[in-house]
């Protein structure tokens, strides 16, 4: 059991965000990243599909490492690829935090991965928020979950964020071009914000640690500077009364029940 109290709910009111060390344990990791290599090790520029990402400024194929051969950035529907990212998206030690932090039972909004190919330039993702993705909701009650898998901070991966910015109200987003960048690849930023105005925190993360954050939450995900890949797994949530008004979430994990009286274990398996 993850036990979030009072106080540690009204930080995350606060903030919009939480660092919760040690959640996962070095078996689990290992399991985990285990199922998560041997997907990356699988996929080429053939597999590239809405739920398949290979890194942008890469035009070949062969420039990662072991673990990442062909330089994968992001995957999405994790639960539908293993049955063990399946009972990672239904773990009860997750579903705790939220269901506490909600008072509700919870159900899922997203499946994805976090993946960080070696000597990353992550520019492109630039600073933002997530929740203009997923408007209209009917109501704000939902956040992310990143798993770390291995050490991710500010120069390996991990993720810097403005507290307390998820109350500040949705930015309208802004698309740049860059020299030397594809035509198709802008960088994402957000109308009139300037990250040097502001407090900037940039956790280091370790593995089995979990990120919980606000939606709305200003962030940016963080270069990697190292000569190996780094990955982390998304479950993103949502209250049981959090509705997606125009059905505008595609997703495969969108709206799948995680929690009934805040337990897991009605679920008796299979894809969903």
């Amino acid at each position: 059991m993850t036990d979030i109290d009072q106080d540690v709910s009204s930080r995350f009111d606060e903030s919009g965000y939480l660092v919760l060390r040690g959640v996962f344990d070095e078996p689990e990791v290992d399991e985990l990243l285990t199922t998560t290599t041997t997907l990356m090790q699988q996929l080429g520029f053939k597999d590239r599909a809405s739920d398949t990402g290979f890194d942008p400024l890469c035009p070949a194929e062969g420039q990662g490492d072991a673990i990442n051969p062909n330089r994968v950035v992001f995957l999405d529907d994790l639960h539908r690829r293993h049955p063990r990212l399946d009972a990672h998206m239904r773990s009860q030690k997750l579903a705790d935090v939220f269901c506490a932090l909600w008072d509700a039972d919870i159900k899922s909004f997203q499946a994805a991965s976090v993946i960080k190919p070696p000597q990353d330039n992550n520019e492109w993702r630039g600073w933002h928020q997530d929740m203009p993705d997923y408007v209209p909701l009917s109501n704000d009650r939902n956040a992310w979950a990143i798993t770390y898998l291995h050490e991710m901070g500010e120069e390996t991966g991990g993720t810097s964020l403005i507290p307390g910015s998820h109350r500040w109200g949705l930015k309208e987003r802004t698309y740049e071009t860059v020299a030397g960048w594809p035509e198709r690849l802008k960088r994402r930023s957000m109308a009139g914000f300037d990250p040097d105005e502001h407090e900037i925190v940039a956790p280091l993360f370790n593995p089995g640690d979990v990120f919980v954050f606000h939606s709305s939450l200003y962030h940016k995900a963080n270069n990697n500077m190292t000569d190996t890949s780094k990955v982390g797994l998304i479950n993103v949530y949502q209250a049981e009364d959090c509705m997606d008004v125009t059905s505008r979430n595609k997703l495969k994990a969108a709206d799948l029940p995680i929690t009934k009286r805040r337990r897991v274990d009605w679920y008796e398996g299979g894809v969903e």
